[in-house]
């Protein structure tokens, strides 16, 4: 059996990502997926400026499928409040963008091929063997493969396969239904997030119309997939109010539950967890991907620090855990507590979070501070 000195476990962003950022002469690293081929999944994801540069680092920033935010727009509805957020004040010309999930996920396969990285489809890991000398893989084609790091970027789908790997998980009760929307007036670059009584919603510039994401119960989220689309606009506008425009048009509309999943350690005997297979969130910040993007940044600078044959050792595993330890823990629970302070009106009232929306926007460098958080995550110590 060849020795890899680095396997992938996940051809997604993450995954991808780290491969275009990791690859150097004579590193013997092969990705794998389970999927039988490249995705046309129909997602938009919204990646922040620091993740761009990323992507841009890694050879791989769809800019034509791009699409700027330059500003967000923060508010609640029923009660006073709210703040804008603009890239100006960070000093940017966007504070992030929108991609289309096929469109970048199109950019990455294509730059790793260009890079001669080998990317194997349609081979799901079905057992994962760790010893000191490297991590053994077993796939559902019968194939097998060892390397001395393994990288979990798949999701999550096997972590649990590990020893000593757990997860803590929260379930939020709630489910985001997302589609695409039009309005009757341009969004000039503009985001918004809208805070109600029934959970967030969030419209995110795309083209020349919006992605929505809006958070409710299961039950109310399965009447609003039910509903035909007149009354699916209409209780929109109703819901969300005007500062957009008038709805005018949606596309076909899905739903997922939203859990919190976080792992309680990213490293194990030779082995790296990164992107959702080491902490799934609640899209309210928009920091899910955007965090798993910098845990390939960091892990990818790890690999390049480190001579090939101490690759996956536990010292350089030990680097890489404590650089991410702060970022991750605070990205969690900043997000956590967004949900519980934004979405939940038992444990802040109408009045207060206005109250924290009014300071924002009347105190600068707060605001500052926020964005700055958003899009790099927090410093290292």
């Amino acid at each position: 059996m060849a020795l890899l000195d680095v396997a992938i476990v996940g051809a997604g962003p993450v995954g991808a990502t780290l491969a275009a950022l990791a690859a150097r002469e004579g590193l013997a690293l092969e990705v794998f997926e389970a999927r039988p081929a490249p995705s046309s999944d129909g997602r938009t994801l919204a990646l922040s400026h620091a993740s761009r540069e990323r992507l841009a680092e890694a050879g791989a920033w769809p800019e034509a499928a791009a699409t700027p935010i330059t500003s967000i727009h923060v508010s609640q509805r029923g009660g006073p409040g709210r703040t804008l957020i603009e890239a100006r004040e960070q000093g940017l010309a966007a504070l992030g963008h929108t991609v289309p999930y096929a469109a970048l996920e199109a950019a990455l396969v294509q730059r790793l091929r260009g890079q001669g990285i080998p990317v194997h489809y349609a081979q799901a890991c079905t057992s994962i063997a760790l010893d000191d000398e490297a991590a053994r893989l077993t796939f559902g084609s019968g194939g097998e493969v060892a390397a001395r790091l393994l990288v979990l970027a798949d999701g999550g789908a096997n972590a649990s396969k590990i020893p000593g790997i757990g997860f803590h998980e929260k379930d939020y009760a709630q489910s985001a239904v997302v589609c695409v929307v039009r309005c009757d007036r341009p969004h000039g670059g503009r985001a918004y997030e809208r805070f109600t009584p029934r959970g967030p919603m969030a419209l995110l510039p795309v083209e020349e119309r919006y992605a929505l994401v809006w958070t409710a119960a299961p039950g109310e989220a399965a009447r609003l997939l039910a509903l035909d689309d007149s009354r699916f606009l209409s209780d929109l506008q109703a819901a969300f109010g005007d500062r957009a425009g008038r709805f005018v048009e949606c596309g076909p509309r899905g739903a997922f539950a939203l859990k919190l999943r976080a792992i309680n350690t990213p490293t194990a005997l030779r082995t790296a967890i990164i992107g959702n297979a080491a902490q799934a969130l609640h899209p309210i910040a928009g920091q899910g991907l955007n965090l798993g993007l910098r845990d390939a940044g960091e892990l990818a600078a790890a690999i390049a620090a480190t001579p090939h044959e101490e690759l996956g050792c536990e010292p350089m595993l030990a680097a890489y855990r404590a650089a991410r330890r702060r970022d991750a823990g605070r990205g969690v629970a900043f997000t956590d507590l967004l949900v519980s302070i934004f979405a939940d009106g038992r444990r802040l009232p109408t009045w207060g979070r206005g109250l924290a929306l009014a300071a924002l926007d009347l105190f600068p460098p707060a605001r500052r501070l926020l964005a700055e958080r958003m899009i790099h995550g927090a410093p290292a110590p």
